[in-house]
């Protein structure tokens, strides 16, 4: 019987110790993924599913390190707020910028975007250079976007911030604005979301063009993100990501 009781009390002081080894050791943390409806990156299909390049690229790194979080769509104002405030935040897909470089942490890049002034098919508006568009009246902008940050850079003073491309294209076509900035691959996608066709406009001038990431927050452990750029790496090489890109028509 004291055999016994000794052995209980062994078996309760170890569970114990245990324990506290567990609750000292550092957890995986919980990750806070954010993502924009933004088709073709990230976008809900026909049947309400979460798809798109930027979202699939993410759930195979998911896969590889065994990541089980959920991707959260939220607007794009809501996704920077956490982004600078939280820990463990992912944000998808964001322009690297000189401006933007310290504020986080990078994964990527993901794609490179070209981007341009639109008008309508039927103007006969001409831009031959960047100060052309600094005259022609308002340039409709996703409000925050990298199209409205660089613009604004870039001393312009001309321009009309909006919840939405689809709502700039609008904007557009009855006449509010003269242009509005959008991303090349991107215009079909924003006519058909305004009701209108990517006939309707034309390109006007040449923008820029910037390569696309998933952003981190800054206090997010380190190791973490080089495990999903390794995880993002281990795509490239395997060419799972060439795959994922002719998918979207992006290659």
């Amino acid at each position: 019987m004291m055999g016994l009781l000794k052995n209980l009390l062994i078996s309760a002081s170890l569970l114990s110790l245990n324990a506290q080894v567990s609750a000292q050791s550092p957890a995986t943390p919980v990750l806070s993924l954010y993502c924009e409806d933004d088709k073709p990156l990230q976008f809900y299909d026909e049947n309400k599913k979460l798809t798109g390049l930027t979202v699939e690229v993410v759930q195979e790194i998911q896969r590889r390190i065994g990541n089980r979080d959920r991707i959260q769509v939220v607007p794009w104002s809501r996704g920077i707020d956490k982004l600078n405030k939280e820990p463990n935040s992912f944000l998808f897909t964001m322009a690297r910028t000189p401006e933007r470089e310290q504020l986080y942490q990078w994964i990527g890049p993901i794609l490179t975007i070209e981007y341009g002034l639109y008008i309508k098919a039927d103007s006969s508006i001409q831009i031959n250079k960047l100060e052309d568009a600094k005259k022609i009246g308002l340039i409709g902008v996703y409000r925050d976007d990298i199209r409205d940050q660089t613009l604004r850079k870039l001393g312009f003073t001309n321009l009309d911030q909006a919840s939405s491309v689809a709502s700039s294209f609008k904007k557009l076509m009855i006449g509010r604005i003269a242009a509005y900035a959008d991303a090349k691959k991107g215009v079909s996608i924003t006519a058909k979301l305004a009701g209108y066709q990517a006939s309707d406009v034309k390109l006007a001038y040449d923008l820029f063009k910037n390569s696309l990431y998933i952003a981190v927050s800054k206090n997010t452990d380190a190791a973490i993100v080089a495990q999903w750029n390794s995880a993002l790496e281990d795509m490239k090489k395997d060419k799972s990501f060439l795959r994922l890109l002719k998918k979207y028509n992006e290659q």
